[in-house]
């Protein structure tokens, strides 16, 4: 092993490592001292700490302060879910009232915006297809983005995957 693997030394010392993993890092220990030393390290530091909590005794009321928290906490979420209920069915109310009173003129609305975006590609492809130097210029370009596109999407997968 011509690496320091000391991100398993820990679970090497607690004893989380499968049978092969193990004689590895301990074949490893056995030819370099520094990962030895910071497995002795790894030791003394977990038996401090097993010392310092096993002095530690919780308050003979401590189930009780945290169960009397909890039911104060919970009935202060139940109060609040009904304002929140009352305060959604008047929005929803509200939103009935709007749709059936201008329903009517949202809906026109839509259906001029449907029909001049229609009218617009039908315009805009009858004048790509009748100038051939247009598709000259159209298609390599979509085609750069399309390629930069994933790209870039690829990027931003990698940089955020864990």
């Amino acid at each position: 092993m011509n690496e320091h693997p000391t991100e398993s030394l820990s679970a090497y010392v607690d004893q989380e490592l499968e049978a092969e993993e193990r004689r590895r890092i301990e074949a490893h220990l056995l030819h370099c001292a520094s990962c030895a030393s910071l497995v002795d390290e790894l030791i003394d530091m977990r038996s401090e700490i097993a010392g310092f909590y096993s002095q530690l005794t919780a308050p003979p009321d401590l189930e009780f302060k945290v169960l009397s928290a909890l039911d104060g906490r919970l009935a202060k979420s139940a109060g609040t879910s009904t304002g929140l209920t009352a305060v959604s069915l008047v929005a929803l109310a509200a939103l009935i009232v709007l749709i059936v009173m201008y329903g009517a003129t949202f809906f026109k609305l839509f259906s001029i915006a449907l029909q001049f975006s229609l009218t617009a590609a039908y315009v805009l492809s009858n004048v790509a297809s009748s100038i051939p130097a247009v598709w000259g210029a159209v298609l390599p370009l979509c085609a750069a983005i399309f390629v930069l596109s994933g790209l870039s999407l690829r990027r931003i997968l990698r940089s955020t995957a864990p």
